[in-house]
């Protein structure tokens, strides 16, 4: 019992905020087979993100991956409006998106994104990736 209630103190929670189904997918997968103890949480879109965030029933990540262009509200939108929330603007939002552009990665800079990440095609480089942002804020 006592060991449960360390690891349940103790856990960590990603939370993806990705349009694709399959992209949320795999990283999931991934996520679960390299860090089975870190909790996954996932929306569709930054509406719902935000919406979530702003729940008396969701917890707050310690970790945000956020693509840039979803419906409904978009990453530039849902950024913006999480680094004005007090209670939010303290989590680390890692841009993950498709672009590569620099109009986009200066935007992630200038709203005070931890991180810009391109997505990876490949399962390997993801995890890489996936592996590396762990060791650098959640460790």
């Amino acid at each position: 019992m006592y060991l449960y209630c360390l690891l349940q103190y103790n856990m960590k929670t990603i939370f993806l905020i990705d349009d694709d189904p399959d992209d949320r997918e795999i990283f999931e997968e991934i996520l679960a087979e390299e860090h089975p103890l870190i909790e996954f949480q996932q929306a569709e879109n930054g509406a719902a993100a935000f919406e979530k965030l702003r729940s008396g029933r969701f917890t707050k990540p310690d970790l945000i991956f956020l693509d840039l262009n979803m419906p409904v509200m978009d990453g530039r939108t849902f950024l913006r409006l999480i680094k004005k929330e007090t209670a939010l603007q303290h989590i680390p939002v890692i841009i993950y998106s498709t672009s590569s552009s620099e109009i986009d990665k200066k935007f992630a800079l200038e709203h005070f994104a931890a991180q810009f990440l391109t997505k990876q095609y490949s399962i390997e480089l993801l995890r890489k990736d996936l592996n590396a942002a762990v060791e650098n804020y959640l460790a």
